[in-house]
């Protein structure tokens, strides 16, 4: 075996390593509900010791920051929208996905740990809210703008599908067209139109 074939082995070995840790964190999260994610527990679910935790990841904030894309992955989310079209599109597409996993989008969402996940992201998903009411209204002035997006944030969230679910029923399906409605308004364009329904 040659040094270079160790060496990718090697990396190989510690990629897979990764990725175990970073599954078992969010089944975790999935499976305990409000329950703090701590990295004795990770350890434990992924089958290696707490050192190689921080082997990986030199703290348990560095841990919970690379949850969030492994989690979006997960969920087959495409990323933040950063347009008016995309941001009207995203519920429709993404809470479908909620609903094939949805006690980890509600631990995503209503616990500590999944709380900590979300502000990880924060400034980057703020800032792509803003981008899509710039794109739809520019021209807004500041304070109305900004509002604007925090409703869009919102409704292109887990916490719009919890509510749309449990308090009214819908699906993801229906919840996520609900959403793209009331986006697409808030944005001053056409809701899109529905299948089978009429004007």
């Amino acid at each position: 075996m040659t040094t270079h074939s160790a060496t990718s082995i090697r990396q190989q070995y510690k990629d897979m390593t990764r990725e175990r840790i970073l599954d078992a964190a969010i089944d975790l999260m999935a499976e305990a509900g409000m329950a703090p994610l701590t990295v004795a527990d990770v350890a434990s679910r992924a089958g290696v010791t707490t050192r190689t935790i921080y082997r990986h990841f030199e703290t348990r904030e560095g841990l919970i920051e690379a949850v969030w894309p492994r989690m979006q992955a997960r969920v087959r989310s495409r990323g933040f929208p950063r347009t008016a079209d995309e941001i009207i599109a995203t519920p429709e597409y993404l809470f479908p996905q909620f609903d094939e996993h949805a006690n980890l989008v509600r631990a995503s969402a209503f616990s500590d740990a999944g709380l900590e996940v979300r502000l990880r992201a924060n400034e980057e998903r703020t800032a792509a809210a803003m981008a899509c009411v710039a794109d739809a209204l520019p021209g807004l002035p500041a304070d109305v703008a900004r509002r604007r997006a925090a409703v869009l944030q919102l409704l292109d969230s887990a916490y719009c599908w919890a509510v749309l679910r449990d308090f009214w029923g819908f699906d993801g399906a229906e919840a996520g067209r609900a959403a793209s409605e009331a986006i697409a308004i808030l944005l001053g364009r056409n809701a899109p139109e529905s299948q089978g329904e009429q004007p």
